[in-house]
């Protein structure tokens, strides 16, 4: 597969160098010169493929390697994701199960299978294309657990932070995996709230893995010329806008919602009590998120919320909000 960035879409670059740097040297981000595009027909052959199977095809056409199905499994555990069924037609997936307890894990296991280089870091789209690879061997998860019938179409509710989360789920979709509304969540100033809804925010203070990540989603949305001029106006830190025909084109398929502290501790109690489920923090940002869309929308669709990190780096918190025992909760997160 070849890319180009979100500066420059005429000149092309190899998978290998985009395994080896997060931006060119125009400083756009990288992406897929084309999009590899699944059919019909490709998504019911997802049902009879394994997680580390689906993975590894998907890695495959982003980067031209060879792994297989046991390399993705030696490279990351054969169980190092689950999906777990709730009520209110939700499923968590558990992204975890690994010996760090993070989907980090994930990422920097899969980099080191494709690529050899010693002591380098993961870049910037590897992490979009294992998020994008992970969506896909989900899906197949939730059809194989008979958690959605196949071919229907599913909501993702993700983390906003550097934006490689709600970008996974527009490519993926853009390939042709069933993915519906893509509910991304933020805390109380979250300025991707600010663009989505109102088509407009600040952009002096923002983080830059966040500005780069807004940028790959008005290059994919609104074209190069656009990116341009939000570049422009990122370089002087001012307010950057679209306008009001812009706006439905850049927003379609994301619901943006903001929740605080407050807020996740409720949630991880409610969903304890309604489901004796224990979620992690990060999920239940998503989860609360994921209830404002419904509140507001009336939509009851399937959703898949992402959990990123074991529930037991946030024991603390989890404790205060459940009152359980740490034993006790030792004992549903290994369920």
């Amino acid at each position: 597969m070849l890319y180009v960035t979100t500066r420059d879409n005429k000149d092309a670059f190899t998978a290998h160098r985009v395994l080896s740097a997060n931006t060119a040297a125009d400083g756009g981000l990288y992406v897929p010169f084309r999009l590899p595009v699944y059919e019909e027909n490709d998504i019911i052959q997802l049902a009879d493929k394994s997680f580390g199977q689906i993975v590894a095809e998907v890695l495959n056409q982003f980067y031209g390697a060879r792994l297989s199905g046991w390399d993705v499994e030696l490279a990351i555990g054969k169980n190092t994701c689950k999906v777990a069924a709730m009520s209110h037609r939700i499923a968590v997936a558990e992204l975890w199960h690994n010996p760090t307890g993070k989907f980090s894990y994930l990422v920097d296991s899969l980099y080191s299978a494709i690529h050899d280089a010693k002591d380098q870091k993961t870049t910037e789209w590897f992490v979009v294309s294992v998020r994008i690879a992970v969506l896909f061997g989900l899906y197949a998860m939730l059809v194989q657990q008979n958690i959605v019938p196949l071919g229907q179409m599913v909501d993702i509710a993700v983390p906003v932070e550097d934006f490689s989360a709600p970008a996974a789920g527009l490519y993926a979709r853009k390939m042709g995996l069933p993915i519906g509304t893509i509910v991304c969540t933020g805390d109380d100033n979250s300025v991707v709230w600010d663009l989505l809804h109102r088509g407009t925010f600040i952009t002096s203070g923002v983080g830059a893995s966040l500005l780069l990540g807004i940028e790959r989603l008005i290059f994919s949305t609104l074209g190069i010329e656009e990116a341009e001029k939000y570049r422009a106006v990122v370089e002087k830190g001012r307010g950057y806008s679209v306008s009001e025909e812009q706006l439905p084109i850049l927003s379609e398929g994301f619901f943006c919602a903001v929740a605080g502290a407050m807020r996740s501790s409720n949630t991880i109690n409610s969903v304890y009590r309604s489901n004796q489920y224990i979620m992690d923090p990060g999920a239940a940002v998503c989860y609360g998120g994921l209830q404002d869309y419904r509140a507001r929308t009336g939509e009851s669709c399937i959703t898949l919320i992402m959990s990123e990190n074991t529930p037991m780096d946030a024991s603390k918190e989890i404790l205060a909000a459940t009152g359980l025992t740490y034993e006790k909760m030792v004992e549903f997160v290994k369920l």
